[in-house]
Formats: structure tokens, sequence, C-alpha cells
């Protein structure tokens, strides 16, 4: 019997090939430095790396030329590169070919690409009152600006409000979540309130992230991310309610239930695209992943929304269904953030 791999395996194992070979052919320092590769629809593809002073374009392996600075600024203008994701095309290729090396450089290449860390959190947690250990998060201050530093601030308790002591209440495949603070009970009360970074509620976080998408530089919500809820996108919209008011009948909008108030987060623990609409990304974990891998692997309860029973009790609107989901993905431990605070450099 004749062993005939589908397409879509040969053509990466071809990539990774190519890949390879186009590695060996550019100095080892030029690893830290390379861009996405570009796919021509003759199945052909090239890529960028650069160097101080000059930037080496490479097409199937083969070093095709070298560019001076002032060349290569003048070329990114005119050229447009197709939006393929570096890590899944690489990491794919690499990995089919068992290669562990290139491996190691191609995450040191991700990481030049990522905005600066301006400050680093920890997280000391437990599970079920046992120590597991300590997650320490680096904060993007300078691309998240707001997000960041109201994160920063929560963090390290600078305005009397604190992670201390907050759990992680929701444990799914690819992230776990913080309940972040209930309520705010500032120190110096409301006028502190009015300084804490965004304030007491999420709409200067909104007002960010859609900043940032209009400058297209909003980060994605990949493995290893942290982020703020900013948006409820299940949150139903307002229903119209006829009250009393003044001896007169007005109609009003009553909310299901309030918005997120910026401070509930989530470690991402496998790339998470569904979180890109409601979460902004303000950093990413740097230490303690194995931690991440613990609290991930904690018992939930588990969701039975395929259950006919569960489908026809949405269906005719029975409340105990919001209840129930409400549950889904809760762990039997209690996972806590027994001390936060700044890691001082």
């Amino acid at each position: 019997m004749s062993s005939v791999l589908p397409s879509s395996i040969q053509f990466y194992m071809e990539t990774a090939v190519a890949l390879m070979a186009a590695f060996t052919t550019i100095p080892q320092r030029a690893f830290c430095c390379s861009s996405s590769p570009t796919f021509s629809r003759d199945g052909s593809f090239s890529f960028l790396t650069r160097q101080p002073g000059r930037t080496s374009i490479v097409k199937n392996g083969e070093l095709l030329s070298i560019r001076s600075v002032a060349e290569e600024q003048e070329s990114s203008q005119k050229l447009s590169r197709a939006t393929v994701s570096r890590r899944t095309v690489l990491q794919t290729g690499l990995s089919l070919c068992g290669s562990t090396t290139l491996s190691g450089n191609l995450d040191a290449a991700l990481a030049e690409d990522e905005p600066p860390i301006t400050k680093k959190v920890f997280f000391d947690v437990s599970i079920d009152g046992q120590p597991v250990g300590t997650i320490v998060v680096g904060v993007y201050g300078t691309a998240v600006p707001i997000g960041a530093q109201r994160f920063g601030e929560i963090a390290v308790g600078q305005r009397g409000i604190s992670y201390r002591r907050k759990e992680f209440q929701k444990i799914t495949p690819t992230y776990i979540q913080n309940v972040g603070v209930r309520n705010f009970s500032l120190s110096g009360g409301a006028a502190d309130a009015a300084n804490f970074t965004g304030g007491e509620t999420n709409e200067a976080l909104v007002a960010e992230m859609a900043e940032l998408d209009k400058k297209g530089t909003r980060l994605k919500n990949l493995k290893g991310s942290v982020s703020l809820v900013v948006v409820d996108p299940t949150k139903p919209p307002p229903k119209p309610r006829l009250v009393a008011r003044d001896g007169k009948f007005v109609m009003v909008e009553e909310e299901a239930r309030p918005d997120p108030n910026g401070t509930e987060f989530m470690i991402v623990t496998a790339d998470a695209p569904e979180l890109d609409a409601s979460n902004l990304v303000v950093g990413r974990v740097v230490e303690g992943l194995d931690v991440v891998n613990q609290i991930a692997n904690v018992k939930v309860v588990q969701e039975n929304t395929s259950s006919p029973y569960f489908q026809a009790a949405k269906l005719i609107g029975d409340t105990r269904v919001i209840v129930a989901e409400k549950g889904f993905y809760r762990p039997y431990s209690k996972v806590l953030i027994m001390k936060s605070g700044e890691v001082k450099q």
C-alpha cells in the first residue's frame, strides 16, 4: 500500500525544509530579526532577515540580495506583504522537521517583535490553601498606557485595592480568569477613585481599545498573554421598561447586568482569538508558566450545552440556564492569589 501524504502536510514539510535551508544560508545573528514569510500563487515564498545596517532577501531558501537600510525603507513603501502568522507557519514547519534548535531561535525572533516591558508584577498562587508558586507578568506600559497602568496599579495595591485574595473563578481550555475587584473601596473615597487610572468603569479601556484598533496596533490574545476583560460580548441589549416618575409614566432602558469594571483579567493558555473582541492585552507571563499550567489542570465543572434538556430549557427562556452557564468551567478547588506586588529590578 503506497503512503501518500495529504497535500496540506506535504506543503508544510516542503516549507519546513526550505526554511531550514534558508536559515543555514543566513548568519546566526539574523535569526533575531526575520520577517513574516510572503507566499506567492506559484507556491514560492520569501522573507527578510535584518542585521545591523543591512537587510537580506531570501526566496525558497536562496539568498537573493542584500540591501542597505535606506534601500529597504524605500522598498518597504512599495511592497505589500501577506499577513501570514509567523508563529503558525514557522513552528508548524519546524516541528514537522523535529528541530528544537531552530524553534529556540524562533522564540527569540518573536520576542524581538513584542512591545517593551515597562514593569513586572508577581502573583503568589495557592490551590486549596497550598502554595504552588509565583507567576510574573511583564506589563506593556508603552504600548497600552491606560490598560497596562491600571493593571499594574491594582497588582501592586497602589490605591488601596489589589488582586490579593482574589480568586480564579473560571478555567477553560484556552484561558484562566480572575474575578478582579468586585467593588471599589479606595482609601481616598470619590476623589481617589477619580484619580484611579481609567476610573471606576470600563469607559477609558473601551476608548483605548478603539484607538488601538484604529491604529492597527492592538495586541492579540496569544498563548501567555495577560488581558483585562473590557467588554461583555454575551450581554443582551437593554430592555425598555415603563416606570412612573413625577406623576408621569416614562420609558427607560433597563440593563440586564452591569458592564465589566475593567479589573477582571485572563491569562491565555492557548491562542484565543475569540477573546480579541472583548479583552485588552496588557502584558504577558514572563515567569511561572508551570504555575499557570497547574491552574489550567485543576478539575472544573464541565459544560453540557449539547444536552437536549439544556437546549430545551434555553429555548423556552428558563432562567436556570443562565445560572447553569455561569457555573461552567468553575474549578472545584479554590485557586487564590495569596499575594501580589511589583518585582523590583
